[in-house]
């Protein structure tokens, strides 16, 4: 049994989230009583008593959602659970490299508070959107974007061989929804504050780039299959480069997985809020074990299930 462990990315936050884990097991109070003090502003309030109005403020998601996904691995962890490989969705990313030692608690809560101030600020309110296209192949999506004559929009999020999500000005999302409808093709929008992983987030990478060079990344304990060509890195090299990218770049899910399970990987624990990653994991990959964490109820059936296979 080879082991990888998902990270969630943003917009699966919810009220409550990860306080009976919080509450139960160690590792995930000195996790969130990190991010607290590494932020200096009370995360874990924010997720446990937080409305959801306050989680969908990607001021406040990113490091939540961050913190969660940490929180549940830390917990696995302490249980004897460890991963061979990780890689994380978007925001994720960043809480597989703090997994792998890549980056410490301590740096990586305040890059993650300044990449969502960042991205949030790079694009105003309604000018940019995203939405999902569910049933189509990639290339059917990347041939709508292709005749869009009005804004602009691109392939964005290669989901699962039958989810690929598109980002981009508001004007060129809405001509991509009615050219899926004219196609008999569904098309949703997505609730999103901002147009993520397309070039209109160019303001929010140049950010990151400039912080990045204040912070050394340290090579990677397991390798880190990264967003932007759904490669394993082991060398720390280029994550820096690679993270600027990711901002502005779509993210390849899809690569992703495959080149996990061409490697060897064959038992998936999605670490987190909500199910998403596990659902495409399902639709892309056959014959792997898919197991998540984000409660005391789907850890203990996480943990049943690999003594089970032990």
């Amino acid at each position: 049994m080879k082991i990888g462990i998902l990270f969630s990315g943003q917009g699966a936050q919810y009220p409550g989230m990860m306080k009976d884990l919080y509450e139960a097991e160690s590792a995930a109070k000195e996790l969130f009583d990190a991010a607290d003090a590494a932020l200096g502003r009370k995360i874990s309030a924010i997720c446990f008593e937080g409305s959801q109005e306050d989680l969908n403020l990607t001021h406040n998601t990113q490091p939540c959602m961050l913190a969660g996904d940490l929180a549940a691995a830390m917990v696995l962890k302490a249980h004897g659970i460890t991963a061979d490989a990780v890689a994380g969705f978007s925001l994720g990313e960043y809480a597989a490299l703090a997994y792998a030692g890549a980056i410490s608690w301590g740096e990586v809560f305040p890059i993650v508070q300044i990449r969502a101030d960042a991205m949030q600020a790079a694009v105003a309110p309604g000018v940019g959107a995203m939405a999902a296209f569910v049933g189509a192949s990639a290339e059917q999506v990347e041939d709508i974007c292709a005749k869009v004559s009005q804004g602009y929009v691109v392939a964005a999020n290669y989901n699962s061989p039958v989810q690929t999500v598109v980002s981009g000005s508001k004007e060129g999302v809405d001509e991509a929804c009615e050219l899926a409808a004219a196609a008999g093709l569904r098309c949703m929008k997505l609730a999103v504050s901002a147009p993520f992983h397309c070039a209109l987030m160019e303001p929010a990478a140049k950010t990151l780039e400039e912080k990045f060079r204040t912070i050394s990344f340290r090579d990677p304990s397991v390798p880190v299959y990264m967003n932007v060509d759904g490669r394993a890195v082991t060398d720390g090299g280029v994550l820096a480069g690679l993270l600027v990218r990711q901002a502005k770049s779509p993210v390849r899910w899809v690569q992703t997985l495959e080149n996990m399970r061409a490697d060897g990987i064959d038992t998936f624990i999605e670490c987190g809020a909500g199910k998403t990653l596990s659902g495409l994991v399902k639709k892309t990959l056959k014959g792997v074990k898919i197991l998540r964490v984000e409660n005391l109820k789907t850890l203990q059936s996480t943990l049943e299930e690999l003594n089970d296979r032990a």
